[in-house]
C-alpha cells in the first residue's frame, strides 16, 4: 500500500496537534514554583484543567 504525501503530511500533523493539546494539559495543571509567580494563562487554556 503506497501512502501518498498529503497523507503522510496529514497523519503527521495530527500527531503534533495531539502532543501540543497533552503539552497545555499539563502546563494547566501546574503551578510556578518561582517566587515572582506565574503569568496570567489564557481563558482557552484554563478549560483543559482536570481539577
Amino acid at each position: 500500500m503506497k501512502k501518498t504525501r498529503n497523507t503522510v503530511r496529514s497523519i503527521i500533523m495530527k500527531t503534533i496537534v495531539s502532543k501540543s493539546v497533552k503539552a497545555a494539559e499539563q502546563n494547566a495543571n501546574s503551578a510556578c514554583i518561582w517566587m515572582f509567580n506565574q503569568p496570567e494563562p489564557p481563558k482557552e487554556l484554563k478549560k483543559l484543567r482536570k481539577f
